[in-house]
C-alpha cells in the first residue's frame, strides 16, 4: 500500500487501445496524472474523450497496456487477476445507471456488497448496511426494492453501497446523470460529505457543471488526452465570446437575441452563464478589457430580452456599490429615445429597500406604493404603472444587483408565475454580474482609484 506522502493514484505515461489489427484505436493518450490522499478531484470531457476508460482503468475493472499506473501503491500494468481482485475491495465504485439488483431489496444491495470483505461476519454487514444506508436518508426504505424507489434514492443505495465498506478510493461515472437538478445536487453533496468523513480520495466524472464546486481539482479530458481544465475553460470561453463578439457589431448582437424564440433563448442564456461559471471558478480575471466589454454587451441584451420574455415594457439592473453606498444603472433609454445614467442612494426607494432586505416587491401600482420614488419617472419621462423587483445574489449569497419590470404589457400586475421566471433568469444573471464586477475591481485594483462607473444597461426604473 502507499506511503501517505505518495499519490493514491499515479498515471505515468498511459496509453491504451481498443481492438486489433486494421481496427486498433487509441483510445488514451500518455495520460499522466497524480491524485493525493482524500483528494476530490472532477473529470471533465466530451463523450467519447476516454474518461469511462481512465476510470475503469484506475479501478481494476481493465488491464493496463501501456506506461505506468499505480493505485494504493501497487503497480497495475501487469498485474495478475487475483491482486487485481484485491485491489477492488479497497474501491468503491458508482455507476451512472446506479446496476442494483432489482430482485433484493436496497439494504441486501449494500450489505452483498459486504460479505465480499473477509473481515465481516454476516451480522456485521448487516449492521454496517443499516448505518451506511440510514445516514444517506434511507432509514424508511431499506426494505424497499429498486423499482420502488425513485431515481434520486436509487443513486444513494448506490452511493451507500460504494461507502460501507469505507473504502481508501471512490470512483464515480456520471452519477447525477439520470437525476433532475435538486436530486443530482443532493447526491454530490452526500457523497462528499461522507467522503469526507471516511478519509477516502473521489475521482468523479461528470457532464454536469452544476457540482464542479465540490472539487478540489478538476482536470478535463478531450480525445484522449489530460490537459488544465483552466486551459479548456479558456479555450471554449475564448470561442464563445469571440463568436459573440463576431456578431455583434453595430448592436448586432443585441437584434440577434431580440429575435430568438423563448426556448432559443433560454438554451443561449444555460450556454453562456455556463461559461462564466466555469470561466469564474478556475481563471484569475485580470488584463480583461475585452472580456469586461463583451460581458457588458451581453448583460445589456440580455436584460432587455428578459424584459420582451416576460412581457415587461422595460426592465432595468442595478448594480449594488457597497463602498458609496450606492445603486447604479446606465438607463437604455428615456421616454424620449435619450441615455439616461440613475443613481440611487442604497436607502432609497424600491430597488434601495430590495437590495437592502434582500425581499421581492411587486406591486399593482407603484405610485400607491410607500417606498416607490417618482423623481426618477420626472427625469425620463416615463410613467411607471405595474412593478417587479427584485435581489440578484451571487454564489456567496451577497446581494450584488437589484433587477425590476416595469409596466406589465396589456395592463394588470406580474403575478406568482412571472416572479418565478423572473427569479431564475435573475440566478443565471448573477454568473454574469459575478464575472463583471471582479474584473472591473481588478482593473479599479490596478489603477488604485475607484471605479468611476459601475453602471450596467437595463431600461427605466424607480
Amino acid at each position: 500500500m502507499s506511503t501517505p506522502s505518495e499519490p493514491l493514484i499515479a498515471a505515468q505515461g498511459v496509453n491504451h487501445y481498443f481492438g486489433s489489427g486494421a481496427l486498433r484505436k487509441q483510445v488514451l493518450h500518455e495520460v499522466t496524472t497524480d491524485i493525493s490522499r482524500g483528494e476530490i478531484v472532477i473529470m471533465t470531457g466530451p463523450s467519447g474523450s476516454g474518461k469511462t476508460t481512465l476510470l475503469t482503468l484506475m479501478g481494476g475493472l481493465r488491464s493496463t497496456q501501456h506506461g505506468s499506473l499505480k493505485v494504493l501503491g501497487q503497480e497495475l500494468r501487469g498485474a495478475r487477476t487475483k491482486k487485481l481482485i484485491s485491489l477492488r475491495t479497497n474501491i468503491g465504485y458508482i455507476f451512472q445507471g446506479h446496476n442494483l439488483l432489482g430482485s433484493i431489496t436496497a439494504l441486501q444491495n449494500v450489505e452483498m456488497s459486504l460479505r465480499l470483505h473477509n473481515e465481516f461476519s454476516p451480522a456485521e454487514a448487516r449492521k454496517r448496511a443499516m448505518e451506511t444506508l440510514a445516514s444517506v436518508g434511507l432509514e424508511e426504505k431499506m426494505r424497499s426494492y429498486p423499482d420502488e424507489l425513485s431515481g434520486g434514492q436509487k443513486q444513494r443505495v448506490a452511493i451507500a453501497r460504494a461507502l460501507a465498506a469505507s473504502p481508501k478510493v471512490l470512483l464515480a461515472d456520471e452519477p447525477t446523470a439520470s437525476l433532475d437538478k435538486d436530486s443530482g445536487r443532493d447526491v454530490v453533496e452526500m457523497m462528499q460529505t461522507l467522503a469526507r468523513k471516511k478519509g477516502c480520495t473521489v475521482l468523479l466524472v461528470t457532464h454536469d457543471n452544476r457540482i464542479l464546486d465540490i472539487a478540489d481539482r478538476i482536470i478535463h479530458m478531450e480525445d484522449g488526452r489530460l490537459q488544465s481544465y483552466a486551459n479548456a475553460v479558456f479555450d471554449s470561453t475564448e470561442k464563445l465570446l469571440e463568436s459573440l463578439a463576431n456578431t455583434n457589431r453595430a448592436g448586432e448582437l443585441t437584434r440577434r437575441v431580440a429575435g430568438l424564440s423563448v426556448p432559443e433563448f433560454l438554451a443561449l442564456l444555460a450556454q453562456v452563464t455556463g461559461e462564466f461559471r466555469r470561466f469564474l471558478q478556475v481563471i484569475e480575471l485580470a488584463n480583461a478589457n475585452t472580456f469586461e466589454s463583451m460581458i457588458e454587451q451581453i448583460l445589456e441584451s440580455f436584460t432587455l430580452k428578459i424584459g420582451e420574455v416576460l412581457n415587461a415594457e422595460r426592465v432595468s439592473l442595478f448594480i449594488v456599490d457597497r463602498d458609496r453606498q450606492q445603486l447604479w444603472s446606465k438607463v437604455a433609454e428615456s421616454e424620449a429615445g435619450a441615455r439616461v445614467d440613475i443613481r440611487i442612494p442604497m436607502n432609497s426607494g424600491i430597488a434601495g429597500y430590495v437590495a437592502t432586505h434582500k425581499t421581492i416587491i411587486n406591486t399593482s401600482d407603484a405610485y400607491t406604493h410607500p417606498l416607490f420614488n417618482r423623481d426618477i419617472d420626472a427625469r425620463t419621462g416615463y410613467r411607471t404603472r405595474s412593478l417587479l423587483c427584485l435581489p440578484i445574489v451571487d454564489q456567496s449569497d451577497r446581494i450584488v444587483a437589484v433587477a425590476e419590470l416595469l409596466n406589465k404589457q396589456g395592463g394588470g400586475a406580474f403575478d406568482e408565475r412571472d416572479e418565478k421566471q423572473f427569479a431564475e433568469f435573475a440566478e443565471s444573471m448573477a454568473v454574469l454580474l459575478e464575472t463583471w464586477a471582479r474584473m472591473r475591481s481588478q482593473q479599479a485594483a490596478r489603477r488604485d482609484v475607484q471605479p468611476a462607473d459601475w453602471g450596467i444597461l437595463g431600461g427605466t426604473s424607480e
